[in-house]
């Protein structure tokens, strides 16, 4: 069976905490980082198992400041982009000292804090925190156990990504237990459309459809997430200046080859989103 319009997967982490790491690692790639942080990436996993296949849309997200990113994603506005989700993947390096683990905790009960306010408590996301090496030397240590008591506190399984091999359940560990998580996962879920209510064919034949699509997701989940309070007309103003600037981006690109054009293109939409 193949999912049409599958939910999405959301990787969040605090900077540089290795999430495109994880994700080249599940995935075989990653997306770029154009600019110093990884917040409004986004990338595909094409899953196949006996069961469905799907490629399943990948958002990335930084969290810089948990307070604040709790607040942005628990308003009302919000509610349509954590419904799109179907599995959390909250990256952290090992922890160096106490106040590191606070932060994991703080992290963990606010992504909690967010799918309860937009699911109630009868949600049925995956929830994976996911543990990267850490640079420095030594870090704390801290025993698969407290790890697991920890996480299962606020909903999270935890995944140590270094480990290897099946544990005493044959369950496999490491990065193969997190594909492992997220391909048990019921993804068909979202609307036939999957795009925010805006219309993917406003854009005509600017840019390819992957790229339109990437676009639609980013400027769906900017306005979601930050609540643009303009008037009807004021939004169509603002999608038709969107639009055309998309165009100017393709007639930018041509004569480029396809690596370069796409490489042009994230830059282009990256820069677009910061605009808005």
């Amino acid at each position: 069976m193949e999912i049409n319009n599958p939910r999405r997967i959301l990787a969040v982490g605090g900077p540089d905490s290795g999430v495109l790491s994880l994700i080249k690692d599940l995935t075989g790639s990653a997306p770029e980082l154009i600019t110093n942080t990884t917040a409004g990436l986004s990338h595909e996993w094409n899953v196949e198992t006996k069961y469905y296949t799907a490629k399943l849309p990948i958002w990335i997200d930084e969290i810089p400041e948990v307070s604040e990113w709790r607040t942005e994603f628990t308003k009302p506005e919000a509610k349509e982009v954590v419904t799109a989700i179907g599995a959390w993947i909250y990256c952290f390096k090992k922890p160096i000292t106490g106040m590191d683990v606070d932060t994991i905790k703080d992290t963990m009960q606010a992504i909690a804090k967010v799918i309860e306010t937009a699911c109630g408590y009868s949600d049925d996301h995956v929830r994976l925190a996911v543990a990267m090496p850490q640079s420095i030397t030594p870090y704390l240590d801290k025993s698969a156990e407290d790890w697991d008591d920890l996480c299962m506190e606020h909903g999270f399984e935890f995944v140590d990504s270094e480990a290897k091999g099946k544990n005493q359940f044959g369950e496999e560990k490491g990065i193969r237990r997190v594909e492992d998580a997220l391909k048990a996962q019921e993804w068909d879920g979202v609307d036939a459309d999957g795009d925010f209510g805006f219309d993917e064919d406003a854009f005509g034949e600017g840019l390819d459809a992957e790229e339109r699509e990437m676009g639609m997701e980013f400027f769906g989940l900017k306005n979601a997430v930050h609540g643009i309070d303009e008037d009807e007309e004021a939004q169509v103003e603002e999608l038709e200046g969107l639009m055309r600037k998309m165009v100017a981006i393709k007639d930018q690109s041509e004569g480029m080859s396809e690596a370069e054009r796409k490489r042009f293109a994230a830059k282009a939409v990256d820069d677009l989103m910061k605009d808005l």
